[in-house]
């Protein structure tokens, strides 16, 4: 079901990063505890590049100034300095 080896599946049973009950010589896996692996985990392979999101300076900048309004710190952090 993991299209794994089963080296690996006992790597991730004695690491336990998947969850099993072992009876004798043989592992048993909930069939849950194995969706719930196969769920989180991440696909072979480089991730792919994350889409950019084109957000100009003055969007930040506007976002910025908007949460830290909302937050009532903009006394405490520093300001620039005029004039360069």
């Amino acid at each position: 079901m993991l299209n794994a080896s089963p080296a690996y599946v006992r790597r991730l049973l004695a690491s336990r990063r998947l969850f099993g009950i072992k009876v004798g010589p043989v592992w048993g896996v909930y069939l849950e505890d194995l969706e719930t692996f196969r769920r989180g985990r991440r696909p072979p392979g480089r991730p792919r590049k994350a889409v950019a999101r084109p957000i100009g300076e003055d969007d930040t900048r506007d976002r910025i100034t908007h949460v830290r309004a909302a937050a009532g710190t903009d006394d405490a952090l520093l300001k620039p300095k005029a004039g360069g």
